[in-house]
């Protein structure tokens, strides 16, 4: 009895005495990039707002009205003008990782009908794709290893959302474009709309500098159909039931996860939580580790774990006070597998599944860590809730800390970062400084995309993993050509070449450098040509007229 309340009392003093000076250095990571999906969701803020909920606020997006224009088609971003201002942009900004593109979906479904042959409709997705690529290349040819994220669409509502008009049908401001479909079905234009996804997918497949993300049926997932749909087929279907990426393309994205102008509902453009659940798509998806800094570590499923003061444990992840038991969580990393051995800076992000009574996370926490293990051994025990660590300190919380689905990133004290090496496995233990009842679950490491993790940052002797690739001037040429092209290699050696066709398939290998590479027997269209060379894999275009 006596080790506890000394145990209490200590945490008490520590909590009390020890400030920490919290500050955040605010980087942008996402140039955002395109038509009008990507001009509501930069006047919504949306990728901040998403990155804050997933406990990353330090990372920003960055765009203009340049860059991301309500109505731009794609070939407005080959103009010289619009590219050359992304290519300033990249320039001002440094930081920025990532392009993300929202492009093409005013061509495909803007100059689609309903009564297109299938040749007439294989012309317009070739025109736009190649198009998007031509698009693509531009920009890594700005800034060379930047990542290109390539957002897909979601399911329009042009027949629901029109007929709900009705008398006044025919002046709704998408009227003209759904006339000018054809009046398509929901299956019909969807299945337009998932084909050139597919495309863009496969291509995307090819070339490891670009994301292609498809989830078409995102919003039937997160919102449901919950109000019988006002048109054929009818019928309702709860949240977080449609099938991911596609959902029901029988159906449309539901109505109320459209646009709302007051007056009247858009049948394209999203609501500002229907583009937070799409880039929260994106972000659990891709954006959360990819923007991680050096390297990242799951949480140790088996050595993680809750912490009692009546000395026991569990599995549950929770912290915070219930009644008259402090609630307090173990984490594990295996940090012997870290890539080097000097850190800069380290965070750890947890996901919130529930919070009961009042929020814990209101009143901070104090965290010990431990080089190796707290107890007799790296398994969690009832007695690590006594053990003491390393180093102590009061660490910053960041990250919106609402509610379920919320991360939460708490920088770690600079006195921190010599006790996590390469040698060990590193343990902390959170306790909360909460004096109310109320405590926070959070998601443990059963699924490894909710689960607890490790963010480092190593310091100046580190070379990060994606410049350790050289990169290769290599030229090829001429292209467009419509019998064979050339590649032109400085200070690499050409090993081998691939060539791909816009599916994705392998039409033809040569083992060794050619003087020619001969594309006379191949059928007009888009190729992508990977080169392996000594100096790392390069991925070039060309076209065949």
């Amino acid at each position: 009895m006596m080790k506890k309340v000394l145990f209490a009392f200590a945490f008490f003093f520590f909590a009390e005495t020890i400030q920490a000076q919290c500050s955040e250095n605010e980087e942008y990571k996402v140039l955002l990039v395109g038509d009008s999906w990507a001009f509501f969701i930069g006047v919504d803020g949306t990728i901040n707002n998403v990155f804050e909920q997933y406990g990353m606020s330090n990372y920003k997006f960055f765009t203009n009205t340049t860059v991301a224009e309500n109505g731009a088609r794609t070939d407005d971003f080959l103009e010289s003008s619009r590219l050359n201002e992304i290519r300033n942009l990249l320039q001002v900004y440094p930081s920025i990782e990532v392009v993300h593109l929202s492009i093409a979906g005013n061509d495909v479904l803007g100059q689609w009908n309903i009564n297109f042959t299938q040749a007439e409709l294989d012309a317009l997705t070739d025109e736009v794709y190649v198009q998007v690529v031509q698009i693509i290349d531009s920009i890594k040819t700005m800034k060379p290893g930047i990542k290109i994220v390539f957002s897909g669409y979601t399911y329009p509502n042009f027949e629901e959302v029109i007929e709900s008009a009705d008398p006044f049908q025919t002046i709704h401001p998408f009227y003209g474009t759904w006339e000018g479909m054809g009046f398509p079905t929901f299956l019909q234009i969807n299945t337009i709309l998932n084909e050139f996804s597919l495309l863009m997918e496969n291509y995307a497949n090819t070339d490891p500098d670009v994301e292609f993300f498809k989830a078409p049926g995102i919003l039937q997932y997160t919102y449901g159909q919950t109000d019988a749909l006002g048109v054929a087929p009818g019928g309702t279907y709860p949240p977080f039931t449609q099938p991911m990426p596609f959902g029901d393309p029988n159906y449309p994205s539901p109505k109320n996860s459209m646009r709302d102008y007051a007056l009247t509902k858009d049948c394209f453009h999203l609501s500002p939580k229907g583009y937070r659940d799409l880039i929260g798509y994106h972000t659990l998806n891709f954006y959360q580790k990819y923007l991680a800094d050096d390297q990242y570590l799951l949480a140790s499923l088996n050595e993680s774990g809750g912490l009692s003061s009546f000395e026991m444990t569990s599995a549950d992840l929770r912290l915070g006070k219930d009644a008259a038991e402090n609630l307090s969580l173990l984490l594990n990393f295996e940090t012997q597998n870290m890539n080097y051995d000097g850190l800069e800076k380290a965070d750890i992000f947890l996901r919130i599944e529930e919070i009961q009574g009042q929020n814990p996370l209101a009143s901070g926490m104090t965290l010990q860590v431990k080089s190796g293990y707290f107890g007799q051994t790296l398994a969690i025990e009832p007695l690590d809730v006594l053990a003491v660590g390393d180093e102590s300190g009061t660490p910053c919380v960041f990250g919106k800390k609402d509610g379920p689905g919320d991360w939460i990133r708490i920088q770690l004290p600079a006195a921190f970062l010599p006790w996590i090496q390469q040698g060990n496995s590193t343990q902390f233990v959170l306790q909360s400084n909460a004096s109310s009842d109320g405590f926070v679950s959070f998601s443990d490491a059963s699924n490894p995309q909710h689960a607890p993790y490790i963010n480092l940052k190593f310091d100046a002797g580190y070379t990060p993993i994606r410049e350790r690739v050289e990169q290769v001037d290599l030229r090829l040429f001429p292209n467009p050509t419509e019998q064979n092209f050339q590649l032109e290699a400085n200070d690499a050696e050409i090993l081998s070449v691939r060539l791909y066709d816009y599916l994705g398939v392998a039409c033809v290998n040569w083992e060794s450098a050619q003087s020619f590479y001969d594309i006379e027997h191949l059928a007009a269209g888009y190729y992508l040509v990977h080169v392996n060379t000594t100096k790392g894999l390069v991925v070039k275009s060309v076209l065949k007229p």
